[in-house]
């Protein structure tokens, strides 16, 4: 896990710029939704889990429903 500690500032606007290597390393594009939270005076950002894709019944499932140990991913990744 990426552990770092950064200063940055909140412009006029209440913007904070989240530094591009700690984008990159959590994988936050541009729309991506975050959840704030006040914890114990500390301010917690938390990425928000994209909700669960329902599948129809009675589909025929391709190659891609069966993949190898490693390859299984959720969300947009």
């Amino acid at each position: 896990m990426f552990v770092g500690e950064v200063i940055v500032v909140v412009d006029d606007r209440g913007r904070v710029l989240i530094p591009s290597e700690y984008r990159r390393r959590l994988n936050l594009k541009p729309g991506s939704k975050l959840k704030l939270k006040i914890v114990e005076g500390n301010v917690v950002l938390e990425p928000l889990l994209p909700k669960p894709v329902k599948v129809k019944a009675n589909r025929k499932w391709g190659s891609e429903a069966f993949l190898d140990a490693g390859e299984a991913t959720f969300g947009e990744y």
